[in-house]
């Protein structure tokens, strides 16, 4: 790596302004980097007692990546771990339904005939993470700015203290810690949303787990079977295959780092909201008894995986809650802290980013530590509408198996309704920074005065109203639509 990738981005003059950040997931780490960038001074602190070195893959688009090109480490660093898949649908016995697609961004109306825009060098290809490489990536580049992530502290209470412009935690052990700012970035189990809506909001089951890993590609590739059913698309791009019966969803896909799986299934016993929570494979066979149909070489892939590499995490829910700040403004919540999302959205990690650059570049826009609040409010109000809209795709993706399911059947289709969804314009078009630098003051001048405001980061002519998880639900098994007015392929 040459001396220019490890060059730092121009760091923005001091704000004199102390943040306190409560979580070392990605949405914690990106907000770290993107703060230190604007001029604040950033303290990270995790409840885990090591670096995050299990789970399997997530996506994460031209929204997050943009911010990259201003940190040329991360820049490099993403090319070297990242890869671009195609997809094919299979039925639960491993029987290909549909031929293999490229999963580029270019998602329109009209499908296959979406022109493809160029954004600031970006390429139009799905960009595939393997969670723990990605998140070494983002602490080797905090630590190359100075920033050491502090282990062990768990924060169980949240407070703010207005008249001192002050807010902080109290961990497990009863120490205090304060700063000017606390951002909760503690995911779905923190205890911030006490002084966001006033009480503690526990996330409800939905009744499916799923177990997902990754592992080293080497103990599959001695297996010529494994190989060869586990094959490159026709470009020589890794091949994500994805297995579909009615309730049940399984993937696999295996590039030049790793073979990942994960099996979508109905809560078990073991099931936790952890990324730490490590099951058997025999876990696994017994119970999804479908399994028994698979052919050998799909049995060898589950079985063949580390003792404790594998994950069973329960898919909870919270519906979309409107306030992510404290009555002060002086906490604030990014990532699964103030919003769920389903794996089958593809959002959950990109959407983390998303807030943490645009929370950066709020604060940098306030510009001293008395206008905190409305930074933080004015944040919030950005970014609600544009996160309650993904987070309704990806439910409607569970329900409906990919958009595959329809009155109970599933008729395969290479790029269903709700994944064109996922991968239309106004998804990966978006650059967070920009919008909070255009959007800010006419924002903020609604949340004082009143004044209408029109969020530009949802679907065209989008009109959001409030929903929930069983309201989305019903709609879809009445038939119904779950009001996805306006236009969301383009």
């Amino acid at each position: 790596m040459s001396t220019q990738d490890h060059a730092l981005p121009l760091r923005e003059s001091p704000l004199g302004i102390s943040v306190l950040i409560v979580g070392g997931g990605i949405a914690g780490l990106m907000a770290a980097l993107e703060m230190w960038r604007q001029g604040l001074d950033v303290k990270i602190i995790e409840r885990a007692p090591a670096r995050l070195t299990a789970g399997d893959g997530f996506t994460i688009s031209h929204t997050a990546m943009r911010a990259f090109n201003k940190w040329p480490y991360l820049k490099q660093k993403n090319k070297e771990i990242t890869w671009n898949p195609w997809l094919a649908w299979h039925n639960f016995k491993g029987e290909r339904v549909t031929e293999p697609v490229s999963m580029n961004f270019t998602a329109t109306k009209d499908n296959e005939k979406g022109a493809y825009e160029e954004t600031d060098g970006l390429s139009p290809e799905m960009h595939r993470h393997s969670r723990p490489r990605f998140h070494l990536m983002l602490e080797t580049q905090l630590e190359q700015v100075g920033i050491k992530i502090q282990y062990g502290h768990r924060a169980v209470r949240y407070f703010e203290t207005p008249e001192k412009h002050t807010a902080g935690v109290e961990l497990d052990d009863g120490k205090i810690l304060e700063a000017d700012l606390v951002v909760a970035a503690d995911g779905i189990g923190s205890h911030s949303t006490k002084i966001t809506i006033g009480e503690e909001v526990r996330a409800r089951s939905t009744g499916i787990s799923i177990y997902r890993t990754s592992y080293p590609v080497e103990i599959v590739n001695s297996d010529p079977e494994i190989v060869e059913k586990f094959g490159n698309a026709p470009n020589g791009s890794p091949l994500i295959q994805m297995w579909m019966t009615d309730g049940l969803f399984a993937s696999f896909a295996r590039n030049d780092f790793e073979m990942g799986w994960s099996i979508t299934h109905k809560k078990a016993k073991s099931s936790s909201e952890s990324w730490s929570k490590a099951v058997s494979v025999e876990d696994v066979f017994e119970s999804i008894p479908e399994m028994n149909d698979w052919p050998g070489y799909a049995r060898r892939v589950i079985e063949l995986t580390p003792k404790d590499k594998l994950l069973d995490f329960e898919m909870v829910w919270r519906d979309p809650q409107p306030i992510w700040t404290s009555s002060s403004g002086l906490v604030v919540q990014i990532g699964d802290a103030a919003h769920t999302f389903l794996p089958s959205s593809g959002n959950g990690a990109n959407q983390g980013l998303e807030d943490a650059i645009s929370l950066a570049k709020c604060l940098r826009i306030a510009g001293k530590k008395e206008n905190i609040p409305e930074a933080t409010k004015v944040h919030n109000k950005l970014r609600y509408e544009r996160v309650a809209c993904l987070q309704k795709i990806g439910i409607c993706n569970q329900v409906t198996q990919y958009g595959h399911k329809d009155k109970g059947v599933l008729n395969y289709t290479p790029r269903p309704k709700y994944l064109r969804m996922l991968m239309a314009p106004w998804t990966w078009k978006h650059d967070p920074e920009n919008y909070a630098e255009a959007k800010y003051h006419e924002a903020l001048g609604a949340l004082k005065d009143g004044t209408p405001f029109q969020s530009t980061n949802i679907p065209h002519g989008h009109v959001c109203k409030p929903w929930t998880f069983e309201s989305v639900i019903k709609a879809m098994e009445d038939g119904g639509d779950a009001d996805f007015n306006g236009d969301w392929e383009s």
